[in-house]
């Protein structure tokens, strides 16, 4: 018995070992804890602050980590927490401070930060891991995948200037050339700009049958008659109707569209009066007598909008911003417009710096509205008008009143651009929506052409 129940203990003894070992490793498997992961973010997004619908140069970031968190108990703000590197046009990158941050009521997982910057893709945010653990050491990082480019931040955020200063040169008046009596040589200048502007077959032979058609008593100039006609297949094709016909608010068509000097204005490059039954006259200062039809075009499209009698510092605005996008346009397809010499060429020039450097909804593109990054629109000049708006309003001394009723033209120019941008047609005399207007009729791709054909480059 004895021995049987030595016997029988020695067996039974390896069981209980294992028996132990499995409840041991069993135990330790449902008893203790992984090791927790340390906080990681989950996703970063990133938008500019706009205020009462104006862009500013802040931007705002929500990032949300893969879990609630508390911050640590230290006197440190919470913005310390955070930097930015954010990536420069010129390459290489610059440091960014957080302005402010907050974490989110709704969800204890978001923070929420402000910066004093604009942010393009690949903008690398650090969060120091102190915030989460006041005895841990070292960063998390995310990138922003989204955004602007780092060229068109550039342009968001700084005045343009020129690289030539003879930019603002105005030479002596070109001189008329004698073929610009002649009908056919400008039915053939007209037929070869179309072409270069790339207008489609049925552009091109609408466009000469409105040169065929304009009654030269009317208009006088071959070169004006063709100013006219290449309007047919650009925003303000409208234009024609407006001159040409009676559908405009005097009910007649234009009585007269000459070189001659603007009456009571010989300062103006152009002017809008009335014949004695109401019709229109237009005036073209003989000076421009020798300038390219296609500079004469912006000139003809402003002139076109004033229909009734009244005029207001809106008004002008909103014409000078239509014929300068025209022009915009025109020297895209023919970057030699942009070199004339004469004193359209130059007008055309200048206004059209002053709408590269305003925008106020899209500072990245082109407006009437102050740019927030822009303290002057014609930088290193005496001119101290901070938006296309301040510059063409003072250069109407005359027109005292503000508001005027809104020019059907205006309107049906307005519609084709809001049709081309997906916008709805608004107000084009209110600035606000004049200057988103153009801000969306201009591609990035399209702005950075401009900008090396009129030789600009970012003011220092």
């Amino acid at each position: 018995m004895s021995r049987e129940a030595a016997g029988g203990r020695g067996r039974r003894a390896p069981r209980a070992a294992a028996l132990f070992l499995t409840l041991a490793i069993l135990g330790g498997c449902g008893g203790a804890e992984p090791p927790q992961q340390p906080t990681a973010i989950a996703a970063i997004e990133a938008e500019r602050v706009s205020e009462d619908g104006l862009a500013t140069l802040r931007s705002r970031i929500t990032l949300r980590f893969d879990r609630a968190f508390r911050p640590d108990d230290s006197d440190l703000p919470l913005a310390s927490h955070f930097e930015l590197e954010v990536p420069e046009a010129a390459g290489g990158t610059r440091r960014v401070l957080v302005a402010e941050a907050k974490r989110s009521d709704a969800d204890r997982r978001v923070v929420e930060l402000e910066v004093d910057a604009l942010l393009p893709r690949g903008t690398r945010l650090i969060v120091q891991r102190r915030l989460f653990d006041p005895a841990a050491r070292g960063a998390i990082e995310a990138t922003l995948e989204d955004g602007p480019d780092p060229a068109i931040v550039l342009l968001a955020e700084r005045a343009l200037t020129v690289s030539d200063p003879a930019f603002y040169d105005a030479a002596e008046p070109p001189m008329p050339n004698p073929a610009d009596d002649d009908v056919t040589a400008v039915r053939r200048q007209l037929e070869q700009h179309l072409r270069q502007r790339g207008s489609s077959a049925e552009d091109i032979a609408d466009a000469l049958m409105v040169f065929d058609a304009i009654p030269p008593e009317t208009v006088p100039p071959p070169k004006l008659r063709a100013a006219l006609a290449a309007l047919v297949g650009t925003f303000a094709e409208p234009a024609l109707a407006s001159l040409l016909t009676t559908e405009n608010c005097t009910g007649l068509p234009a009585a007269n569209v000459d070189f001659r000097v603007p009456p009571g204005a010989d300062q103006l490059l152009a002017r809008v009066t009335y014949a004695g039954n109401g019709a229109r006259v237009i005036s073209i200062h003989p000076s421009l007598g020798g300038e390219q039809f296609e500079l004469l075009m912006p000139l003809l499209a402003h002139e076109a909008i004033h229909c009734d009698q009244q005029d207001g510092r809106l008004e002008e605005i909103a014409a000078t911003a239509f014929d300068t996008l025209l022009f915009l346009q025109l020297i895209l397809a023919d970057p030699s417009l942009a070199d004339g010499r004469g004193r359209l060429a130059r007008e055309l020039r200048v206004d059209a710096l002053a709408l590269i450097n305003s925008g106020g909804v899209l500072p990245e593109s082109i407006g009437v509205l102050r740019s927030p990054g822009v303290q002057a629109v014609l930088p290193e000049t005496t001119a101290p008008h901070r938006s296309f708006a301040e510059f063409v309003a003072a250069s109407y001394p005359g027109v005292t009143q503000v508001q005027s009723p809104t020019e059907r033209l205006a309107l049906e120019y307005a519609a084709v651009l809001a049709a081309a941008a997906g916008m709805e047609l608004g107000d084009p005399f209110d600035p606000v929506y004049l200057d988103e207007l153009l801000g969306r009729s201009l591609d990035a791709g399209a702005l950075f052409e401009l900008i090396a054909i009129l030789g600009l480059e970012p003011l220092e």
